[in-house]
């Protein structure tokens, strides 16, 4: 009979353990990263759109990445606003994120950004979770 209720307890105690150590695994995840692009379309929008925006959300999958902000209304409350549009991709990782920008399928696009438009892009890591 007491081995039965050591085995329990031991049991119990077992998957107490275990998910304790599942939540302190969760704890260590690394921090998604966020690219940010300004971008002031100065040349032609035909070709940006047709050589350039068709294809980026293309080399984004790939790299576990997604828009959060995508051009939509930008108000600015401090400082200079925007000229043109904001657009914001979340990764997984920081690395995920350098990675997808100095991609094969990225640069070969990045190109006609660069030409037919002014930008800024960083990439910002994210809070730990």
């Amino acid at each position: 009979m007491f081995s039965a209720y050591a085995v329990a307890a031991a049991a119990i105690l077992g998957a107490a353990v275990g998910a304790a150590a599942a939540r302190g695994l969760q704890g260590k995840a690394a921090p998604k990263a966020y690219i940010v692009t300004e971008v002031e379309v100065t040349g032609d929008m035909a070709v940006f759109q047709r050589d350039y925006a068709a294809y980026a959300q293309g080399t984004v999958e790939p790299f576990g990445g997604r828009y959060l902000a995508r051009g939509g209304q930008v108000f600015g409350t401090e400082g200079e606003p925007p000229k043109g549009r904001i657009v914001i991709s979340e990764f997984p990782s920081f690395e995920q994120a350098k990675a997808w920008r100095t991609s094969d399928a990225y640069m070969k696009i990045v190109t006609v950004r660069e030409r037919e438009a002014k930008s800024r892009q960083f990439i910002v890591e994210g809070v730990a979770p």
